[in-house]
């Protein structure tokens, strides 16, 4: 039996500290979870501003993004690329975890100003909602520099295109300026991304813009 089992079955003072690092987990473990719930009802704001009624919520969005992102795991590994994994996963489901705080402010309205003063909040609602070993996880995925970082950021974009067309073909939504936009591509230098925008804007029939 492992000595920590052995040891929770016992009794004296190592039991008694045991058991006190055992509730001081299980209340971080839900002060973090009460911290990220507020992103279950929390509605993407892009969407709303383009009449899309009922939207995903930021936990979808994260939830549509990591499930991508193993995906592009799989790929990159099929191909021989090593590559962290569970890293990957950890940064998909906690990339928005800021807008816990902050709600979901759309590309359109972000000035400079505004990006700066919300890039310090944001670091500063992170550091106090998440574990230390995730915050430095959401740090690295917003510096975009290591390759799990990369391939995030474009799971990022092909979890929101995909929804572009599922908006589109199933609910009659009107998005045409998603297409148009080259920023909405960023593939992080994967050919594997870059084929999967091909492939949908095959699927919608749309030009692919160029790029990301």
């Amino acid at each position: 039996m492992p000595a920590r089992l052995v040891l929770a079955s016992g009794k004296g003072s190592a039991y008694t500290a045991f058991m006190a690092e055992q509730k001081q987990t299980a209340e971080e473990i839900i002060d973090v979870l009460w911290a990220l719930d507020p992103l279950a009802d929390l509605p993407r704001a892009g969407w709303l501003l383009r009449g899309v009624a009922a939207p995903e919520s930021v936990a979808e969005h994260c939830f549509g993004v990591a499930v991508v992102a193993a995906l592009l795991v799989d790929a990159l590994r099929a191909e021989g690329q090593t590559l962290d994994g569970e890293k990957v996963l950890r940064m998909a489901l906690i990339h928005d975890a800021a807008e816990s705080g902050t709600g979901d402010l759309p590309m359109p309205n972000k000035t400079p100003a505004l990006r700066a003063a919300l890039a310090e909040q944001e670091q500063n609602i992170v550091a106090k909602i998440l574990p230390p070993a995730w915050a430095e996880h959401w740090d690295e995925a917003e510096n975009g520099q290591s390759l799990e970082a990369q391939l995030v950021h474009a799971a990022d974009k092909i979890q929101m295109m995909i929804k572009v067309l599922v908006y589109e073909r199933r609910r009659g939504a009107s998005l045409a300026e998603f297409w148009a936009n080259p920023a909405n591509f960023r593939d992080g230098g994967l050919p594997i991304a870059r084929a999967i925008y091909r492939a949908l804007c095959a699927r919608a029939e749309r030009a692919y813009p160029g790029e990301g």
